[in-house]
Formats: C-alpha cells, sequence, structure tokens
C-alpha cells in the first residue's frame, strides 16, 4: 500500500471515532427546550344534587273481604255535594280487579280449564299440541274415572276466576270446545 492510501484510511478511523464520540453529545436534545404545553385544566362540573326518594311501604292486601257497610269508598272518587236540585248518581262500580286468593294451605289459588276427557290418549295429545301452537299453555293428565283412566287436557293455570272465565269463552270461540273451570292442583284428579 502506498502511503496516500495509509494516510486516508488512518483519517477515516478518526474521523469515525471523532463522530462516535462527538454526535451523541451533539443530538442528546440538550440545547433544544420541548414545546411548552398547555396545563389548564377546567374545574369538574358540579355533581346534581341527589334525589330524595321516599319509600313507599307496599300496600298489603289480605285475603279477606272488606266490610259491605258502605263505609268504604274508591279512593279519587268523591260523592256529589247536595245542592238544592237532586242529582242522579252514577252507580259505583268496583275498580279493583279480581285479586288472587289463598287456599287453606296458604298457596295461591289457581285455575284450568278442562277441555275433554279422552280414552284414546292419542287424541288428547293432538288436542294439546293444536292448543300449544297457538300458544296456549295446555297439558295433559292422567285421571281415574268410572270409565277407567283417561287423559285429560288442560289449559292453564290462571290465578283468578275472572281470567279463567275469560279464557274458557276464548277456547270456546277458538276452538268450539266447551270445557269446564277446576282448581288447578297437583297431582289430583279432576
Amino acid at each position: 500500500m502506498n502511503e496516500a492510501m495509509k494516510q486516508r484510511l488512518v483519517g477515516a478511523i478518526v474521523m469515525g471515532c471523532l463522530a462516535i464520540i462527538f454526535l451523541p453529545i451533539m443530538l442528546d436534545g440538550e440545547g433544544v427546550s420541548p414545546p411548552e404545553m398547555n396545563t389548564a385544566i377546567p374545574e369538574a362540573p358540579p355533581f346534581p344534587e341527589p334525589m330524595e326518594i321516599e319509600p313507599l311501604r307496599p300496600a298489603i292486601i289480605s285475603d279477606t273481604l272488606p266490610d259491605t257497610d258502605g263505609s268504604d269508598t274508591l279512593a279519587g272518587t268523591a260523592e256529589p255535594e247536595e245542592s238544592g236540585t237532586e242529582q242522579q248518581r252514577a252507580p259505583v262500580v268496583d275498580a279493583t280487579p279480581a285479586l288472587p286468593v289463598l287456599d287453606a294451605s296458604g298457596l295461591p289459588q289457581a285455575w284450568s280449564v278442562r277441555l275433554g276427557l279422552f280414552a284414546d290418549a292419542e287424541n288428547a295429545q293432538n288436542l294439546v299440541n293444536r292448543l300449544l301452537s297457538q300458544e296456549y299453555r295446555a297439558y295433559s293428565e292422567q285421571v281415574t274415572r268410572e270409565q277407567g283412566v283417561l287423559s285429560a287436557v288442560f289449559v292453564g293455570p290462571v290465578v283468578t276466576r275472572s281470567e279463567a272465565d275469560a279464557l274458557r269463552s276464548e277456547l270456546a270461540e277458538n276452538f268450539e270446545l266447551e270445557g269446564i273451570i277446576v282448581d288447578f292442583g297437583i297431582d289430583t284428579n279432576q
């Protein structure tokens, strides 16, 4: 190698070493100040005042009927004041819906509509399937009668007698079957 080539090689090594030493010093960012950031944080919004809810005691409805001495009046119905002229009064209609009643064992009394007794269990199941397809709560049970073991088809149960009457009328209209209303019971021969 000639002398010029050696000098170039030594110069390149020196320049590389200087770059390794001085570049980190020049690029460390000490001389550069970061941009100012806006640190103004707005105040938190005020919390709304909590609502004070007055707890209501649930109405307790007993399974006994109120006295019928006429002292009970419906809330919100005021009798018209007597003025010099005689006013006709509309008859007072009981606005309370029929409520479920407890039986002797303390369980809610329920009702079902029995649509029929079938000697052939397949016929009973076909009727149950028809009722279920129309979204009625239908079921069948085996009952023992003088004729033997029969399949009874029921729809229900419902918790009030008035619902059972409405259900029986609806079934008579839709299926042309006259049903009878029976007490709903578990493991009872109806």
